[in-house]
């Protein structure tokens, strides 16, 4: 029981802690090979919470299903040319962002 709790209580943090930031604001992260890209098909903070947990089994699927990956130089250029604003959360050491359409 006291397990869940601080699982629902990471999930709290990440929640309070996920934001909205352009990619201009990311950079220093991504030059530093932290910024970690996260598929729209997963949920940005149970990532983050599963990488607290240092859920290693999880983290080998879903690299595998290529549903995480480094963001690479391709990606960051691209996303600097649109000027792109992403969903981002700090799992530390790693900065997790996320392509999400928003309604308006």
């Amino acid at each position: 029981m006291a397990e869940e709790n601080q699982q629902e209580q990471r999930r709290a943090d990440f929640l309070a802690q996920t934001a909205r930031i352009a990619f201009t604001e990311l950079q220093r992260y991504f030059a530093a090979g932290r910024l970690v890209k996260v598929s729209d098909e997963l949920d940005l903070i149970e990532v983050a919470v599963q990488l607290s947990e240092d859920n290693a089994r999880q983290f080998e699927q879903w690299l595998e299903q290529e549903k995480l990956d480094g963001v690479n130089d391709e990606q960051a250029a691209l996303w600097l040319q649109e000027d792109r604003v992403l969903w981002a959360v700090v799992a530390d050491p790693w900065v997790l962002v996320q392509e999400r359409k928003c309604a308006a």
